[in-house]
């Protein structure tokens, strides 16, 4: 089999995720010809299987063969490997460096640019000082970063997503280095604007057919491997979809999520079956990776995805993810409780498939005489059917339920966790946005007047 052909192998194999196919297949296209592009999809696979060390290692010849082809997209995305190969390290000020590296080269600049990046964000005693506040900032307000702009950057859509890619992990990198001690060593840069040049390593197992039993990860032939799925939940405005991704204890300091236009990738996310593997999240529609944000919990991660044009989405993703059952506990969040106050209606938690369907004449009247009656009323519009109330709130989209789902959007995280804990426990008799009063304590079900709570 030509090196050609395992290259191409290679390369979809870790297009597909299956790392360790990947891995042996590159190695052996690779001791033929040192293409950058094999070398960075081989850096890819390693961080896959959590060799960080050999990806850094491929990242750097990568940059090395591009500069000598004069491959400026080989050398962005090189520096990009090398800032994930650092942020996997720990070492988040170089993983924040490189990523500068890979703005740069996207904005124009010399692949060997004169100026001393390292140096010029380093304190007198060598430690990094660009904050995540300065990250955002940047990303906010750079020019570059704006879709209107004019110039090269509207010529060059590609490149304006590679600029984001390496920003957003910016931003999670100077996140995780604000957490560590002020005199932590992974607060010091020490990756050169050109890295050391090695020779191309040789994994210890590199055949095909053997290479899989020598890996401790199995390959994976789907985005959510074996028959594990995540539960994901979703809600919605107008500008923001915002997702729900319950996963049970998620390292947030080694957690990499990386926004593009089209999708999400988490690595690694927690599965039910307790493997640590990739997520993949296709948007149903394009989104703003720039505006986009994630929050981590010790139950699940809360993706805000900000869209690039308004409107409503029949769904988040662009395929439907299988959910897993949910349990009681799980319903508790998802939908209020029979007989819970604040207006919550029941119709807006049942869904399409719960309606009875009369397949025939006679389950049709079985169906109609079973139905709430129209009680009599003295109303000017005539009798009301009580069964229905809800329904028509569900269709109008108004009333007391959209007002509630707009002040849960307009809280901050703090505040919506106070509502949702306090909604909670006091089984829907009181709403609090104060995390300091109920964080603390458990929220009393305090019934109205002339109601009596009782446990069912």
């Amino acid at each position: 089999m030509s090196h050609i052909t395992l290259a191409n192998q290679g390369l979809a194999a870790a297009e597909a995720r299956k790392w360790d196919e990947a891995i042996a297949k590159l190695s052996k296209a690779l001791q033929t010809s040192a293409n950058p592009a094999w070398l960075l999809a081989r850096s890819k696979a390693h961080i896959g299987v959590s060799r960080y060390e050999e990806a850094l290692d491929d990242a750097n010849l990568a940059f090395h063969t591009a500069y000598e082809r004069n491959k400026r997209e080989f050398m962005i995305d090189a520096h990009y490997r090398r800032a994930v190969a650092y942020f996997r390290l720990g070492q988040y000020a170089n993983a924040d460096c490189c990523a500068i590296y890979a703005m740069r080269l996207v904005k124009g600049h010399a692949a060997l640019d004169k100026d001393d990046i390292l140096t010029a964000n380093s304190d007198q005693d060598g430690f990094w000082k660009p904050t995540v506040v300065d990250a955002t900032t940047e990303a906010r307000e750079d020019p570059f970063n704006n879709t209107n702009h004019e110039g090269a950057m509207s010529a060059q859509p590609a490149h304006v997503g590679n600029w984001r890619r390496a920003s957003t992990l910016r931003i999670q990198a100077l996140t995780a280095m604000e957490k560590l001690p002020a005199d932590d060593e992974a607060r010091k840069a020490t990756a050169p604007l050109k890295p050391q040049h090695k020779e191309l390593s040789t994994p210890k197992a590199v055949d095909t057919t053997d290479y899989a039993k020598a890996t401790e990860v199995p390959a994976q032939k789907n985005r959510i491997p074996g028959d594990n799925t995540l539960r994901l939940q979703d809600f919605q405005t107008n500008t923001v979809m915002s997702v729900s991704i319950f996963s049970k204890g998620v390292n947030k300091e080694k957690l990499l999520v990386e926004f593009t236009p089209e999708s999400v990738r988490l690595s690694p996310i927690i599965y039910p079956n307790g493997k640590e593997e990739e997520f993949l999240l296709e948007t149903y529609a394009e989104i703003d990776p720039s505006s986009s944000g994630y929050t981590v919990t010790p139950s699940k991660i809360e993706l805000r995805l900000v869209k690039k044009v308004a409107g409503k989405w029949p769904q988040s993703t662009k395929e439907k993810v299988e959910a897993t059952p949910t349990t009681m506990e799980d319903k508790e969040l998802q939908a209020p409780k029979e007989g819970r106050q604040l207006g919550m209606a029941e119709a807006d938690v049942k869904t399409q498939d719960e309606k009875p369907v009369a397949a025939t004449k006679a389950e049709a009247d079985k169906v109609k005489s079973t139905a709430g009656p129209a009680y009599p009323s003295s109303s000017r519009t005539g009798p009301k059917n009580w069964d229905k109330i809800g329904e028509d709130e569900d269709e109008e989209g108004d009333g007391v339920n959209d007002f509630f789902k707009k002040l849960y959007k307009d809280a901050n995280p703090e505040q919506q966790r106070a509502m949702m804990k306090s909604f909670v426990e006091s089984n829907g008799t009181s709403l609090s946005t104060d995390w300091n009063d109920v964080g603390s304590r458990t929220v009393e079900t305090v019934p109205p007047d002339g109601v009596e709570a009782k446990k069912w």
